[in-house]
Protein backbone atom coordinates (compact mmCIF):
# COMPACT_ATOMS: atom_id res chain seq x y z
CA UNK A 1 0.00 0.00 0.00
CA UNK A 2 1.16 3.61 -0.96
CA UNK A 3 0.19 7.08 0.92
CA UNK A 4 -1.98 9.85 -1.27
CA UNK A 5 1.57 11.06 -2.05
CA UNK A 6 3.21 7.80 -3.16
CA UNK A 7 5.31 6.80 -0.47
CA UNK A 8 4.95 3.41 1.34
CA UNK A 9 2.38 3.28 4.24
CA UNK A 10 3.83 3.71 7.74
CA UNK A 11 -0.10 3.71 9.96
CA UNK A 12 -3.47 4.36 8.93
CA UNK A 13 -2.84 4.83 5.53
CA UNK A 14 -0.32 7.76 5.79
CA UNK A 15 3.64 7.91 5.32
CA UNK A 16 6.11 8.46 7.97
CA UNK A 17 5.85 12.57 7.24
CA UNK A 18 2.17 12.89 6.89
CA UNK A 19 1.05 10.19 9.96
CA UNK A 20 2.81 12.82 12.11
CA UNK A 21 1.62 16.11 10.42
CA UNK A 22 -1.72 14.00 11.43
CA UNK A 23 -0.20 12.64 14.92
CA UNK A 24 0.41 16.37 15.53
CA UNK A 25 -2.80 17.89 14.87
CA UNK A 26 -5.05 15.04 15.98
CA UNK A 27 -3.13 15.99 19.25
CA UNK A 28 -3.41 19.85 19.29
CA UNK A 29 -7.42 19.00 18.67
CA UNK A 30 -7.78 16.80 21.51
CA UNK A 31 -8.74 14.17 19.29
CA UNK A 32 -5.89 11.68 18.90
CA UNK A 33 -7.16 7.91 19.50
CA UNK A 34 -3.96 6.15 20.08
CA UNK A 35 -3.44 2.90 17.30
CA UNK A 36 -2.30 0.51 19.69
CA UNK A 37 -4.24 -1.58 21.62
CA UNK A 38 -3.73 -5.04 24.14
CA UNK A 39 -1.66 -7.48 22.68
CA UNK A 40 -2.99 -10.47 24.88
CA UNK A 41 -6.27 -11.54 23.10
CA UNK A 42 -4.07 -11.52 19.85
CA UNK A 43 -1.60 -13.78 21.33
CA UNK A 44 -4.18 -15.98 22.91
CA UNK A 45 -5.98 -15.98 19.11
CA UNK A 46 -2.46 -17.12 17.58
CA UNK A 47 -2.06 -19.88 20.09
CA UNK A 48 -5.56 -21.00 19.24
CA UNK A 49 -4.61 -21.08 15.88
CA UNK A 50 -1.28 -23.03 16.29
CA UNK A 51 -3.26 -25.03 18.48
CA UNK A 52 -5.73 -25.95 15.63
CA UNK A 53 -2.72 -26.76 12.60
CA UNK A 54 -2.08 -23.19 11.74
CA UNK A 55 0.96 -22.47 11.64
CA UNK A 56 3.27 -19.15 11.02
CA UNK A 57 3.55 -19.92 7.09
CA UNK A 58 0.08 -20.23 6.83
CA UNK A 59 -0.79 -17.55 8.30
CA UNK A 60 1.89 -15.36 6.45
CA UNK A 61 1.28 -16.43 2.75
CA UNK A 62 -2.91 -16.75 3.25
CA UNK A 63 -3.59 -13.82 5.61
CA UNK A 64 -0.49 -11.50 5.34
CA UNK A 65 0.37 -11.91 8.96
CA UNK A 66 4.01 -11.09 8.95
CA UNK A 67 6.60 -13.78 10.64
CA UNK A 68 8.18 -11.27 13.15
CA UNK A 69 4.55 -9.71 13.93
CA UNK A 70 3.82 -13.17 14.85
CA UNK A 71 7.25 -14.23 16.67
CA UNK A 72 7.30 -10.29 18.85
CA UNK A 73 3.84 -11.10 20.09
CA UNK A 74 4.58 -14.70 21.00
CA UNK A 75 8.19 -14.28 22.21
CA UNK A 76 9.01 -10.77 22.00
CA UNK A 77 12.91 -9.32 20.77
CA UNK A 78 16.04 -8.45 21.67
CA UNK A 79 16.15 -9.49 25.32
CA UNK A 80 12.53 -7.88 25.76
CA UNK A 81 9.34 -9.88 26.55
CA UNK A 82 6.66 -10.40 24.16
CA UNK A 83 4.51 -7.32 22.80
CA UNK A 84 1.94 -5.83 25.30
CA UNK A 85 0.26 -3.64 22.60
CA UNK A 86 -0.36 -4.48 19.30
CA UNK A 87 -1.70 -2.08 16.09
CA UNK A 88 -5.13 -1.95 15.96
CA UNK A 89 -5.00 -2.84 11.89
CA UNK A 90 -3.03 -5.89 13.11
CA UNK A 91 -5.02 -7.11 15.68
CA UNK A 92 -8.48 -7.26 13.63
CA UNK A 93 -6.39 -8.98 10.41
CA UNK A 94 -5.69 -11.85 13.09
CA UNK A 95 -8.39 -11.89 15.48
CA UNK A 96 -10.82 -12.20 11.82
CA UNK A 97 -8.77 -15.35 10.90
CA UNK A 98 -11.36 -18.73 11.79
CA UNK A 99 -9.92 -21.15 14.05
CA UNK A 100 -10.72 -24.71 13.04
CA UNK A 101 -13.39 -26.53 14.32
CA UNK A 102 -11.43 -29.84 14.38
CA UNK A 103 -7.44 -30.13 14.07
CA UNK A 104 -7.73 -31.97 10.74
CA UNK A 105 -10.10 -28.53 8.93
CA UNK A 106 -7.59 -27.04 6.33
CA UNK A 107 -8.27 -23.38 7.35
CA UNK A 108 -7.41 -21.67 4.11
CA UNK A 109 -8.99 -19.22 1.50
CA UNK A 110 -10.01 -19.72 -1.91
CA UNK A 111 -6.71 -19.97 -4.08
CA UNK A 112 -6.40 -19.77 -7.97
CA UNK A 113 -3.59 -20.60 -9.72
CA UNK A 114 -0.48 -17.80 -9.55
CA UNK A 115 0.17 -17.78 -13.13
CA UNK A 116 -1.75 -14.46 -14.31
CA UNK A 117 -0.76 -13.09 -10.83
CA UNK A 118 2.86 -13.61 -12.29
CA UNK A 119 2.21 -12.28 -15.47
CA UNK A 120 1.10 -9.32 -14.23
CA UNK A 121 3.94 -8.51 -11.58
CA UNK A 122 7.00 -9.42 -14.10
CA UNK A 123 5.07 -7.20 -17.15
CA UNK A 124 5.02 -4.39 -14.35
CA UNK A 125 8.96 -5.13 -13.82
CA UNK A 126 9.32 -4.79 -17.50
CA UNK A 127 7.66 -1.54 -17.43
CA UNK A 128 9.78 0.07 -14.98
CA UNK A 129 8.84 -0.84 -10.81
CA UNK A 130 11.81 -2.82 -9.17
CA UNK A 131 9.84 -6.07 -7.05
CA UNK A 132 10.95 -4.23 -4.14
CA UNK A 133 8.51 -1.43 -4.79
CA UNK A 134 5.60 -3.45 -6.13
CA UNK A 135 5.67 -5.26 -2.83
CA UNK A 136 5.95 -2.44 -1.07
CA UNK A 137 2.65 -1.17 -2.87
CA UNK A 138 1.13 -4.09 -2.33
CA UNK A 139 1.60 -4.46 1.72
CA UNK A 140 3.29 -7.61 1.47
CA UNK A 141 6.06 -9.23 3.52
CA UNK A 142 9.46 -9.32 1.28
CA UNK A 143 10.29 -12.95 1.40
CA UNK A 144 10.88 -16.69 -0.30
CA UNK A 145 7.64 -17.01 -0.99
CA UNK A 146 6.93 -13.27 -2.82
CA UNK A 147 10.07 -13.82 -5.25
CA UNK A 148 8.94 -16.89 -5.98
CA UNK A 149 5.23 -15.62 -7.19
CA UNK A 150 7.86 -13.40 -9.68
CA UNK A 151 10.28 -15.91 -10.36
CA UNK A 152 6.89 -18.11 -12.00
CA UNK A 153 7.42 -20.94 -9.04
CA UNK A 154 4.37 -20.82 -7.13
CA UNK A 155 1.59 -22.85 -8.32
CA UNK A 156 -1.44 -21.25 -6.34
CA UNK A 157 -1.82 -18.00 -4.77
CA UNK A 158 -4.81 -16.70 -2.11
CA UNK A 159 -7.56 -14.95 -4.59
CA UNK A 160 -7.01 -11.93 -2.07
CA UNK A 161 -3.41 -11.44 -2.93
CA UNK A 162 -4.20 -12.60 -6.88
CA UNK A 163 -7.18 -9.59 -6.49
CA UNK A 164 -4.49 -7.22 -5.43
CA UNK A 165 -2.08 -7.91 -8.29
CA UNK A 166 -4.74 -7.62 -10.62
CA UNK A 167 -5.96 -3.88 -8.91
CA UNK A 168 -2.45 -2.50 -9.02
CA UNK A 169 -1.82 -3.72 -12.60
CA UNK A 170 -5.02 -1.98 -13.60
CA UNK A 171 -3.17 0.86 -12.16
CA UNK A 172 0.38 1.00 -13.31
CA UNK A 173 0.06 -1.00 -17.00
CA UNK A 174 0.23 2.46 -18.55
CA UNK A 175 1.97 4.46 -16.31
CA UNK A 176 6.16 3.72 -17.26
CA UNK A 177 8.24 3.19 -14.36
CA UNK A 178 11.69 4.61 -13.96
CA UNK A 179 13.87 1.44 -12.34
CA UNK A 180 16.05 0.89 -15.13
CA UNK A 181 17.88 -1.77 -13.27
CA UNK A 182 14.36 -3.45 -13.28
CA UNK A 183 13.58 -3.34 -17.04
CA UNK A 184 16.76 -4.56 -17.57
CA UNK A 185 16.15 -7.63 -15.14
CA UNK A 186 13.20 -8.48 -17.44
CA UNK A 187 14.52 -7.85 -20.61
CA UNK A 188 17.01 -10.84 -19.39
CA UNK A 189 14.38 -12.78 -17.91
CA UNK A 190 12.40 -12.55 -21.24
CA UNK A 191 9.68 -10.96 -19.21
CA UNK A 192 7.30 -9.30 -21.33
CA UNK A 193 6.06 -5.51 -20.76
CA UNK A 194 1.79 -5.04 -20.13
CA UNK A 195 0.66 -4.16 -23.86
CA UNK A 196 2.20 -7.39 -24.96
CA UNK A 197 -0.66 -9.01 -22.97
CA UNK A 198 -4.21 -9.63 -23.70
CA UNK A 199 -5.97 -8.72 -20.45
CA UNK A 200 -9.40 -10.79 -20.97
CA UNK A 201 -6.87 -13.73 -21.57
CA UNK A 202 -3.56 -13.54 -19.50
CA UNK A 203 -4.43 -15.74 -16.92
CA UNK A 204 -5.41 -18.64 -19.73
CA UNK A 205 -2.24 -20.91 -19.18
CA UNK A 206 -2.69 -21.76 -23.37
CA UNK A 207 -2.65 -18.28 -24.05
CA UNK A 208 0.88 -17.19 -25.75
CA UNK A 209 1.06 -13.55 -26.99
CA UNK A 210 2.33 -12.92 -30.61
CA UNK A 211 5.65 -10.63 -29.41
CA UNK A 212 6.65 -8.57 -32.57
CA UNK A 213 10.18 -7.16 -32.34
CA UNK A 214 10.50 -3.11 -32.33
CA UNK A 215 13.61 -1.65 -34.24
CA UNK A 216 15.77 -0.37 -31.81
CA UNK A 217 15.80 3.02 -31.76
CA UNK A 218 18.52 5.83 -31.01
CA UNK A 219 17.16 6.36 -27.31
CA UNK A 220 17.26 2.72 -26.83
CA UNK A 221 20.87 2.16 -27.22
CA UNK A 222 21.34 5.64 -25.07
CA UNK A 223 19.75 4.00 -22.31
CA UNK A 224 21.19 0.19 -22.59
CA UNK A 225 24.92 2.43 -23.02
CA UNK A 226 24.62 4.52 -19.88
CA UNK A 227 22.84 1.95 -17.70
CA UNK A 228 26.23 -0.51 -18.95
CA UNK A 229 28.61 2.82 -17.22
CA UNK A 230 26.43 3.24 -14.31
CA UNK A 231 26.96 -0.83 -13.30
CA UNK A 232 31.02 -0.07 -13.50
CA UNK A 233 31.23 -1.24 -17.35
CA UNK A 234 34.09 1.11 -18.86
CA UNK A 235 33.23 3.05 -21.80
CA UNK A 236 34.90 1.12 -24.22
CA UNK A 237 33.44 -2.63 -23.33
CA UNK A 238 30.23 -0.94 -22.73
CA UNK A 239 30.45 0.34 -26.93
CA UNK A 240 31.04 -3.32 -27.66
CA UNK A 241 27.98 -4.89 -25.61
CA UNK A 242 25.84 -2.37 -27.81
CA UNK A 243 27.36 -3.28 -31.34
CA UNK A 244 29.48 0.03 -31.49
CA UNK A 245 32.63 1.71 -31.46
CA UNK A 246 33.63 4.68 -28.75
CA UNK A 247 34.24 6.58 -31.77
CA UNK A 248 30.91 5.58 -33.46
CA UNK A 249 28.80 5.99 -30.09
CA UNK A 250 30.52 9.45 -29.97
CA UNK A 251 28.99 10.34 -32.67
CA UNK A 252 25.81 9.03 -32.15
CA UNK A 253 25.44 11.16 -29.68
CA UNK A 254 26.47 14.24 -31.27
CA UNK A 255 24.31 13.53 -33.81
CA UNK A 256 21.03 13.22 -31.78
CA UNK A 257 22.36 16.81 -29.83
CA UNK A 258 23.07 14.52 -26.60
CA UNK A 259 25.91 15.24 -23.82
CA UNK A 260 28.56 12.67 -24.27
CA UNK A 261 29.85 11.10 -21.37
CA UNK A 262 32.72 12.11 -20.69
CA UNK A 263 34.27 9.02 -20.21
CA UNK A 264 32.88 7.98 -23.52
CA UNK A 265 34.43 10.78 -24.98
CA UNK A 266 37.95 10.44 -23.21
CA UNK A 267 38.33 6.91 -24.56
CA UNK A 268 37.03 7.87 -28.33
CA UNK A 269 39.85 10.48 -28.40
CA UNK A 270 42.57 8.28 -27.00
CA UNK A 271 41.70 5.56 -29.79
CA UNK A 272 41.93 8.65 -32.31
CA UNK A 273 45.34 9.40 -31.03
CA UNK A 274 46.57 5.90 -31.52
CA UNK A 275 45.34 5.71 -34.89
CA UNK A 276 46.82 8.49 -36.51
Amino acid sequence: MTCQCGKPVKARGMCEMHYAQHHRRQRAYGRWTPDLVDAQPVREHILKLRDAGVGNKRLEEEFGVPHSTIQHLLYGQRGYGPSKQVRQATADRILQIPVPRTGVEFVRQDRVPALGTTRRLQALVANGYSQTDLISRLGWPENGSTSELFLGQSRNIAVRRARDVTSLFAQLQMVPGTDRKARHRAKAKGWLPPLAWDEDRIDDPTYEPEVVDKPRTAEDLFSDFEYLLSMGVGAEEASRRVGMLPASMKRRYERHGRRCPAALTSVAWQQRKTAS
